[in-house]
């Protein structure tokens, strides 16, 4: 049996969060389900990964250096990039209810459990094939 690059093509995100324990517990825990993960550190970092990666999903806290993660999502929106977007944060709630539902797809509040974090981006990224590198 052949396989084809569709059936092989594994699914990544990228995550996207200044704080190092909480990146490596996201990234840890999509590992396990099998997604290759890309970090970035501050929002500057993630415009450049965006713009020249292929990501199943972008998990994405809203308070990040260099470029905040509101911004973030406006360049995912206005660069019409398809990937969908978590946000995890630990923002006011009334902040959270002005996100573009159309880019941001899921809403994480910190703390949060981590086996329903877990299943909820699996869930959503791994509901259509994996995207194809650029």
């Amino acid at each position: 049996m052949t396989t084809t690059p569709e059936l092989t093509r594994r699914h990544r995100a990228l995550i996207v969060e200044d704080d190092p324990a909480i990146r490596k517990l996201v990234g840890k825990l999509l590992q396990r389900r099998g997604i290759d993960i890309d970090v970035a550190n501050d929002g500057k970092q993630a415009i450049e990964k965006i713009g020249s990666g292929a990501y199943s999903v972008l998990i994405l806290d809203l308070m990040v250096p260099e470029v905040n993660g509101f911004e973030i999502i406006d360049f995912v929106k206005h660069n019409q990039i398809r990937t969908p977007v978590v946000v995890v944060s630990a923002v006011s709630h009334q902040a959270l209810t002005k996100l573009d539902t159309e880019i941001v797809k899921l809403v994480i509040s910190k703390p949060f459990d981590v086996e329903e974090f877990a299943s909820s981006i699996f869930e959503l990224c791994c509901s259509q094939p994996a995207p194809s590198s650029q």
